[in-house]
């Protein structure tokens, strides 16, 4: 027993020293970037995601490094991060707006049905810590609201517990709806962005297949499917087409 805490406050001992040497680095980032040194500024802050750690604020700041750089690709990567971890944060939809004005490539989304645009409007709206504690609460009304007409001894009581829980009821309905989508949304992985200066997309997985288009960096894909050192992509505009891997980093 006596080895085992042992073992046990050694890692948590190993697991502070990391974070805090962690949060050096971004002090340092931070620093570095007031002085107008981008470069610097960037390997301090990869150092951290290298190190396993990522926020919404590493991220942005990432972003804003590689942005100075005109580096628009990493830009956009890191822009697209850091909406993940905050979806309503104004600087970084404006800073992704602006990193997509400068990019070359500009890309028309197919068309769909706007129910879509709507539900991804009210995904966008929350984070996803947000509807997940907004989705708990809702679930200890229902509960509080069902307890009160199992127990409540008056008709006016149960009847008053009976419509609380359905009205709960049906806003934890969509509070989960909302809560699944979003947290697919947040970890998926077929996402990606191309961060290379140019690329030429071909036809099949091969260097001697046929040019399907050319890209440029910052431009957003998602990977349908990797076979060897290739991927395939697919564009907002439905085309499709194989890159070498590592061209596209996945957000």
């Amino acid at each position: 027993m006596r080895t085992l805490i042992l073992l046990v406050l050694a890692a948590s001992c190993a697991s502070l020293a990391i974070a805090q040497t962690a949060d050096q680095k971004y002090q340092q980032g931070n620093a570095l970037y007031q002085q107008g040194r981008y470069a610097e500024a960037v390997a301090a802050y990869e150092e951290i995601v290298r190190a396993g750690y990522t926020s919404g604020e590493l991220a942005f700041n990432l972003g804003n490094a590689y942005y100075k750089q005109g580096l628009m690709g990493k830009a956009i990567l890191n822009y697209e991060r850091a909406i993940r971890f905050m979806p309503g944060d104004d600087d970084v939809r404006h800073n992704l707006y602006l990193a997509n004005l400068q990019i070359v490539d500009k890309i028309e989304p197919a068309p769909r049905l706007f129910l879509w645009d709507i539900w991804d409007d009210i995904k966008g709206a929350f984070s996803l810590d947000g509807i997940t504690w907004i989705t708990y609460l809702l679930f200890l009304l229902v509960s509080a609201a069902l307890t009160l007409v199992i127990l409540a001894r008056s008709y006016a009581a149960r009847k008053a517990g009976l419509l609380s829980a359905m009205i709960c009821g049906l806003l934890l309905l969509l509070s989960a709806s909302i809560l699944v989508g979003k947290a697919a949304d947040v970890h998926r992985a077929d996402d990606a962005v191309i961060t290379v200066a140019i690329v030429t997309a071909k036809n099949s997985p091969d260097p001697k297949s046929s040019d399907a288009f050319v890209l440029h960096a910052g431009v957003k894909v998602r990977i349908t499917e990797s076979i060897g050192e290739w991927v395939r992509i697919r564009l907002a505009d439905g085309k499709v087409g194989w890159v070498e891997l590592g061209v596209a980093e996945r957000i």
